[in-house]
């Protein structure tokens, strides 16, 4: 079995309020999965070399299966890129299918939030990421109760910079203290205001984590919009003037030209359940 899954690219990151806002870049991650029973434990396969991984012998322990997971990704690991919940999602598909269940959307995101939670590789589920890399498009989400919010579709070129800088220190009392910035974003999110959203989301982040702000403010009069991803260290900018940008963004580090996917990773079913958390289990 084989699906893909995108990377994620932040307007809000939901640390703050438990709301997020995210969008798909052509960032790919393909996933194989080949099920081999006589295995004592999954193996995960990745840039040739094999190696225990604890999310998937969670995710295929739960569904009762053991098999080879050989994954092949355009997305840099641990950049606020969504690497994580691109995998999951492109797994739990592979899984899906084998099982030959019906792609409910939500069944999947949800899952994916669940697992990220139980293993540890979110500290909210990381459930924006995982719709933007499932679905496509912009969304905005409740991921306290794993749900969308809106839904929508932007086309637009996109650039991402990967810093020469570390990932800092993520600490979630300094991140959820004094969050008027991100309560202001949140509402231009809202309103579809993501220039502003990702200015002051950036603001935000950029002080609590320990990133340079300038990053942003160099492309912010530019016209385009433009921010810190995740948890970084990566930016994102999307829209106008991205040449201009490159330009500036090159003295801190790799920047990388893709652009907004505006459709799902897979042949999914957006069925009403993905807007509503009544049915969570």
């Amino acid at each position: 079995m084989r699906a893909k899954a995108y990377a994620a690219g932040t307007i809000i990151n939901a640390l703050a309020l438990g709301y997020g806002c995210a969008f798909a870049l052509d960032l790919v991650t393909k996933v194989k999965l080949t099920l081999e029973d006589e295995l004592k434990e999954s193996v995960l396969v990745e840039d040739g070399l094999e190696r225990r991984s604890e999310v998937v012998n969670h995710i295929l322990t739960h569904f009762g299966l053991r098999g080879v997971v050989e994954v092949k990704s355009e997305i840099p690991k641990g950049s606020g890129l969504g690497s994580s919940s691109a995998f999951v999602n492109a797994l739990l598909l592979c899984v899906f299918k084998h099982l030959r269940k019906r792609l409910f959307a939500h069944e999947i995101l949800r899952l994916n939030a669940r697992i990220s939670l139980d293993v540890g590789i979110s500290y909210t589920g990381a459930f924006d990421d995982a719709s933007a890399s499932l679905l496509g498009g912009i969304v905005l989400t409740d991921n306290t109760n794993m749900r969308l919010i809106s839904w929508e579709f932007k086309k637009a070129d996109a650039i991402v910079l990967i810093p020469n800088w570390r990932r800092g220190k993520v600490d979630l009392n300094e991140i959820r203290r004094d969050t008027k910035l991100v309560e202001e974003a949140l509402e231009c999110a809202k309103r579809g205001d993501y220039r502003n959203a990702m200015l002051l989301n950036s603001k935000h982040y950029c002080r609590k984590i320990g990133y340079p702000f300038d990053v942003v403010e160099k492309a912010s009069g530019m016209g385009c919009h433009c921010g810190l991803s995740g948890n970084g260290p990566s930016f994102v900018a999307f829209g106008e003037n991205l040449e201009a940008i490159e330009k500036i963004w090159r003295r801190y580090g790799r920047v990388i030209w893709t652009e907004i996917v505006n459709k799902p990773s897979d042949e999914v079913i957006v069925a009403g359940e993905i807007y509503d958390s009544s049915d969570r289990k």
